[in-house]
C-alpha cells in the first residue's frame, strides 16, 4: 500500500513570505463574490503608548523603536532585550514576519491585499501577544486601551477594509463590561480574550467558567460583538530547529478552550455568543466534536450540570474556524459545516498564503460547490463581524 502523504500542494516550494511578491492574476470567481481574510496580522512602527500613559506610569510605558532595521517593542526593564539570542532573533524573523513592509505601512499593505484578490480584513496583533502575560496589570490595561485606541485610527485610514482585533480587559470582571463596550464605542468589529488568561490581581488562576467571572461572559454576550481566540500564546523555541516544534504546537491548541465553553456551561449562560477559532485551521474540528460527544455520552453521571445541548449543536449553533490551505479539513466539510468556517490570508506570515494568494483561493474554488465557496470566502465573515 502506498504512503499516504499529506502535504499541501498550494504551498510547494515557498520561501519565507519576506522574499515573496503577492501572486499576479485572477481566478474566475463567482459573480458578485467579495473576498474577506478573516486573519491577517498587523505589526507597529508607531511609537504609540508614551504620550497616552499617565503620568504616573510614563516612564513604564513600551516604546517602539527600531532595531537592526525592523519594528520592535522594548519594555523599560527588559535588559535582555539587545541580547537576544540565536532562537530568538529566528523566532522573530519566521514568527513575525517583520520584513514584509505591508507588515507596519497600510498603503502597501492595501495595495498586496488587493492584488492578491481581497480588499477586506480582520487584522490580528503581530506583536502584542506578548502583553497577555504582562506582570502589572495597570500597565497590562492601559497598553491594551491605547492599542485598541491605535487600531480606531488605523480604520479610518483605511475605512471599510482594515478591521482591527481588539483586546479586552479579562483578568478584571468587574472592568470587562467597560472595557468591550470601549472596543465597540471604537468601532471595531472583533476583540480577543487569551486562551491561557494567567491569574487575577489576587494571584489566582483564571478559569473562565468560574462564576467570579460571569461578568465577563455578561458582558461578551451583552456587547453583540464576536468574541476570537487566537493561536500563538505559548511554548517553547529551544533545542535543533525547536521553533518547529513551537509552531507545530502553536497549530493545535482550541480543545482546551473548547471545553470549557461547552462543559463549563458558559454557552448555556450566555446563549447568544459567538465564537471564532483563528489560525488553528479546520481539520481539528472533527476530532475536537466526536471527542467531546463520546465525553458527554460516556461520562453522563459526572457531568454537573449537564450540558443542555450535545457539543456539536454548540458547534453548529456559536462556533466558527478560519484556516488559510487546508486540504485535509475541506475533505472534512460535512462534519464541519461550510456555513462554520472562514478563509484567511493570514498577511504576512510566512504560514499565511502571501505569495500565493490566488492558489490558496482556487484551491477552496476546487474543493467545494459555489455556494459553500461563497460562505468560505466571504460570505460569512461579512455577517459574523458586520463588515457591511
Amino acid at each position: 500500500m502506498p504512503a499516504l502523504t499529506l502535504d499541501n500542494p498550494v504551498m510547494a516550494g515557498l520561501t519565507l513570505s519576506k522574499y515573496r511578491s503577492p501572486q499576479q492574476g485572477r481566478s474566475a470567481l463567482p459573480a458578485g463574490l467579495e473576498i474577506i481574510s478573516a486573519d491577517n496580522h498587523v505589526g507597529l512602527n508607531e511609537d504609540i503608548w508614551f504620550e497616552g500613559f499617565p503620568a504616573h506610569l510614563k516612564h513604564k510605558a513600551p516604546r517602539v523603536l527600531q532595531r537592526h532595521g525592523l519594528w520592535d517593542i522594548w519594555v523599560p526593564g527588559d535588559a535582555e532585550w539587545d541580547a537576544r539570542g540565536d532562537i530568538e532573533r529566528k523566532m522573530f524573523d519566521i514568527v513575525e514576519s517583520s520584513e514584509v513592509p505591508g507588515n507596519t505601512d497600510l498603503e502597501q499593505r492595501m495595495k498586496d491585499l488587493a492584488v492578491e484578490g481581497y480588499q477586506k480584513e480582520i487584522a490580528f496583533p503581530q506583536q502584542m501577544l506578548r502583553f497577555l502575560v504582562h506582570p502589572d496589570l495597570e500597565e497590562r490595561e492601559w497598553i491594551f486601551r491605547i492599542y485598541n485606541q491605535h487600531l480606531a485610527r488605523m480604520q479610518q485610514r483605511q475605512p471599510g477594509k482594515f478591521h482591527g482585533v481588539g483586546i479586552a480587559n479579562y483578568w478584571d470582571p468587574a472592568k470587562a463590561r467597560e472595557s468591550i463596550q470601549e472596543i465597540k464605542a471604537l468601532g471595531l468589529k472583533t476583540y480577543m480574550l487569551p486562551q491561557h488568561p494567567g491569574k487575577t490581581k489576587e494571584g489566582v488562576e483564571i478559569y473562565y467558567p468560574s462564576p467570579e467571572f460571569e461578568p465577563l461572559w455578561n458582558a461578551v454576550e451583552e456587547a453583540g460583538l464576536p468574541l476570537c481566540f487566537h493561536i500563538g500564546e505559548s511554548g517553547n523555541a529551544a533545542g535543533r530547529n525547536g521553533w518547529t516544534t513551537l509552531v507545530l504546537e502553536r497549530l493545535g491548541p482550541f480543545r482546551r478552550t473548547f471545553a470549557q465553553l461547552v462543559f463549563g456551561g458558559i454557552f448555556d449562560r450566555n446563549p447568544g455568543i459567538r465564537v471564532v477559532f483563528v489560525e488553528a485551521g479546520i481539520n481539528w474540528v472533527p476530532g475536537t466534536l466526536q471527542d467531546a460527544e463520546m465525553i458527554y455520552d460516556s461520562f453522563t453521571d459526572l457531568l454537573d450540570p449537564r450540558p443542555q445541548l450535545r457539543p456539536s449543536e454548540y458547534w453548529n449553533k456559536h462556533c466558527y474556524a478560519v484556516f488559510m490551505a487546508d486540504p485535509v479539513g475541506l475533505k472534512m466539510l460535512d462534519y464541519i459545516g461550510a456555513d462554520r468556517i472562514m478563509w484567511a490570508a493570514d498577511y504576512p506570515h510566512n504560514e499565511g498564503s502571501f505569495g500565493y494568494g490566488w492558489k490558496a483561493i482556487d484551491a477552496v474554488l476546487d474543493a467545494v460547490s459555489e455556494k459553500d465557496a461563497r460562505l468560505i470566502l466571504g460570505d460569512t465573515a461579512r455577517e459574523v463581524f458586520n463588515l457591511g
